[in-house]
């Protein structure tokens, strides 16, 4: 499927483009998105303003964008985000009928991607095989327990455990994937607006020139838990969204100024850490900036609850589909050490919980 010419727009003009897209569109129906879905047309925007090709560009200029997207429409982000992953497995093949095909389409958001790859990295039996087959083919079998975007993706990223401690990522168009009692709808609290579902699949095929790559199951699973200790940008783009909304309420004006303040030196700290230390180094510390951001994330959502008062209980309400976005960063690529080190955090700022004392006299 040939793609149109790459667009030629300069990072800042990129960037401008973006923010433009986000404050005219995103922000002003970002609660009515997390109520209805996310529209592929805020996707087809973004894509005009060249922000679907940042993959396999300089790592700060899409952290920008994450940022900007993040901060106005946490859903959009989320189908947002699912892009990336195949567009950078794309780029980086080695199988050249595959890239010719795909990549154009993929950087210039004509064709939109998502992916179901997490479940790799999970222990216990694999949740989804790949069969060889004749010809250089393959067939997957098992449960994509999570997949975002459908509806709207056109093509998805499936990671598959092979023999030999391979993994088979290949490429295949959702069409292939809906089969008639094949797909479930979650139904989700936070983030049903990012068309969440599960796909049985069974003997689906896959031809040579859809293997995007073959890597080692454990080199896979170290890069991946090494990558997700990172703390991920949109975090920072919702503490841009929390703090402003803070600042609406007299109240509440000071303590948003204050987790501005740590919520910059914390996106300082966790953005050094990716760009100067080797992935697999100071894991800990990128662990525990990491728990400290969502930590931040959480109590920044429930004070926008507190702010609003009794509105917030409506589902409706901004301060309600912060607080649950919030909730939703706690668990977005989360790991067993990102777990633990959440724990660790909190148990560190608050320490055991223990009964209050009682004090005799008034």
């Amino acid at each position: 499927m040939p793609g149109p010419a790459l667009p030629s727009l300069h990072d800042t003009e990129v960037l401008a483009r973006t923010t433009r897209v986000a404050d005219e569109l995103l922000r002003p129906r970002a609660d009515r998105t997390a109520r209805e879905g996310v529209p592929r047309s805020h996707l087809d925007a973004l894509a005009a303003a060249g922000a679907l090709s940042l993959a396999t560009r300089a790592p700060a200029l899409l952290r920008r964008a994450t940022e900007i997207i993040a901060a106005a429409d946490g859903a959009t982000w989320f189908v947002y985000a699912q892009h990336h992953q195949p567009v950078r497995a794309v780029a980086a093949s080695d199988n050249h009928t595959l890239r010719d095909k795909w990549l154009t389409p993929l950087l210039t958001g004509r064709t939109l991607s998502g992916h179901a790859i997490s479940h790799l990295a999970r222990p216990g039996p694999p949740a989804i095989t790949a069969t060889p087959g004749t010809g250089g083919g393959w067939a997957l079998n098992g449960r994509i327990a999570w997949l975002t975007s459908w509806g709207l993706a056109d093509v998805v990223l499936i990671g598959a455990i092979a023999p030999e401690d391979r993994i088979l990522f290949s490429l295949i168009p959702a069409e292939d994937l809906d089969a008639p009692q094949a797909v479930h709808r979650h139904t989700l609290w936070s983030m049903h607006a990012t068309q969440a579902v599960a796909i049985d699949l069974g003997d689906v095929p896959v031809g040579p020139d859809q293997v995007v790559s073959m890597p080692r199951h454990t080199d896979w699973t170290r890069a991946y838990l090494n990558h997700n200790a990172n703390t991920h940008p949109a975090v920072f783009g919702f503490l841009q969204a929390t703090t402003q909304f803070l600042g609406q309420y007299e109240t509440f004006k000071a303590w948003a100024d204050g987790a501005k303040l740590v919520a910059d030196q914390l996106r300082r700290h966790a953005y050094t850490l990716a760009d100067t230390q080797p992935p697999d180094e100071a894991i800990d510390e990128r662990l525990t900036t990491r728990a400290a951001a969502v930590d931040l994330a959480l109590r920044t959502a429930a004070a926008c609850i507190t702010a609003t008062g009794a509105r917030s209980m409506s589902s409706d309400t901004t301060a309600a589909r912060l607080m649950a976005e919030a909730s939703f960063h706690l668990v977005h690529g989360q790991t067993p050490q990102a777990k633990d080190a959440y724990a660790h955090f909190t148990a560190a700022l608050a320490g055991p919980p223990r009964p209050l004392e009682r004090h005799a006299g008034p």
